[in-house]
């Protein structure tokens, strides 16, 4: 029979065992809680999970009644929502424990990551039930949690864009460092897409972006001795955006519109063009009615686009449908949620920033429309492709960030 090492605590010493396998388990009753580092970021939300660990990994599960037991595993774990709590198994089906609140896993040994799903994270596990199923946070040293965000963020780059992926590792840190004291009333500080930060655990990690993170190790852009709210984008199309002109809430001093066509107009996305089908776009913009503002007609035909207003960006700061229910006003931020993508309602519009040409058939009803823009993302604050712009002509991260966050300081937070 196959041999495997398993963990056992004895009296208050840990005796080290290598025996025949009868689980691939051992439990400990009365685990304390581990420690919390820094940062709390929620990444998955399911029915069911598998977890794993790099060598011997530790659960520690919370039952309804106030106790907990502990467990040592070297093999995959299977956690299952029945509806109220959680069930443990091996991944053969044996059941190990049912009634599970909360389980919190870490690993044995410094350094070994923990694998959720076949994804490999820094840091430990918290796993909790949620009306809708499990929900997993990952916690973990901030410094570790940016080695996930940077590639996703920024992509793989070369050593001429450096310090751009140094700009964006302050940007990064200031950011999550904001959300913790913001989310305080929650069990996470963030969650893992572009809702917060798109964050993937250690996969896609390279050495230029933690070597970025590691030269920038604890600093953080300030405005009156409180971190400032770093926002990013991917690509401006030419001009950043103040956050009022995108969402509902006052202007910052370091939030400012600049002209940044000189550095990101290489990005793919700089210019973009799509072309929807009337009824495809209708049914969009009755979706997004539906949800937003309670429209329960079951059909909509638009018969005109207008745009009322631009921000100085070029960007639209409120646009008229026209439809067979009368006329519909969506103003900044919202019309690239409303209209969303042809052939791809899971994505929103790239950017507010463009033109509209409508297509008619020859009974004068519309049949396509066409919007031809610039620009990835909300605009506000540094522009990611800019960034790399200007690395690659010689600017170092702090004229970058202090370009972007006009009065901001960088400050050292740790």
């Amino acid at each position: 029979m196959k041999k495997i090492i398993i963990i056992m605590i004895l009296l208050p010493g840990l005796m080290l065992s290598s025996c025949s396998r009868l689980s691939y388990v051992e439990r400990q009753n009365g685990t304390e809680m581990v420690s919390h580092p820094h940062i709390r970021v929620r990444i998955l939300n399911a029915d069911n999970i598998e977890i794993d660990g790099e060598g011997t990994y530790r659960l520690n599960c919370f039952m309804a009644d106030s106790t907990s037991k502990g467990y040592y595993s070297v093999t995959p774990l299977k956690l299952t929502f029945s509806g109220k709590d959680l069930t443990l198994s091996e991944s053969n089906g044996l059941v190990l424990d049912r009634g599970l609140l909360k389980v919190y896993v870490s690993s044995k040994s410094r350094g070994s990551h923990i694998i959720l799903n076949g994804r490999k994270f820094r840091g430990m596990m918290e796993i909790w039930t949620a009306d809708e199923g499990i929900e997993v946070i990952n916690v973990l040293n901030i410094e570790d949690y940016l080695k996930g965000v940077l590639p996703p963020e920024m992509g793989r780059l070369e050593e001429d864009a450096f310090e751009a992926l140094k700009a964006q590792s302050v940007a990064a840190r200031t950011y999550a460092y904001s959300r913790i004291a913001y989310n305080s009333e929650k069990n996470h500080d963030l969650v893992n897409d572009i809702m917060d930060q798109v964050y993937i655990g250690t996969k896609g990690e390279y050495n230029l972006a933690n070597k970025a993170i590691e030269e920038t190790r604890g600093e953080i852009l300030t405005y009156n001795g409180e971190a400032v709210i770093a926002y990013y984008h991917s690509t401006c199309g030419g001009f950043t955006e103040e956050a009022a002109n995108v969402w509902d809430q006052g202007n910052n001093s370091y939030l400012r519109s600049i002209d940044d066509s000189d550095y990101c107009e290489w990005s793919k996305f700089h210019d973009w063009e799509m072309t929807w089908n009337a009824k495809e776009l209708a049914s969009y913009l009755r979706d997004y009615l539906h949800g937003k503002r309670g429209f329960n007609d079951k059909s909509l035909v638009i018969t005109d686009i207008e745009v009322v207003e631009r921000f100085p960006s070029g960007r639209i700061a409120n646009l008229k449908v026209l439809t067979d229910h009368g006329e519909f006003l969506f103003f900044k931020d919202q019309i690239r949620w409303a209209f969303r993508r042809p052939e791809r309602p899971d994505l929103i519009l790239p950017s507010s920033h463009f033109e509209i040409q409508l297509w008619q058939d020859s009974d004068g009803s519309l049949s396509e429309i066409t919007a031809t823009g610039k620009g990835y993302g909300h605009g506000v604050g540094m522009c990611q492709t800019g960034a790399i712009g200007r690395a690659r002509l010689g600017q170092d991260y702090r004229q970058i960030l202090k370009t972007y966050y006009y009065d901001a300081d960088i400050s050292k937070a740790y």
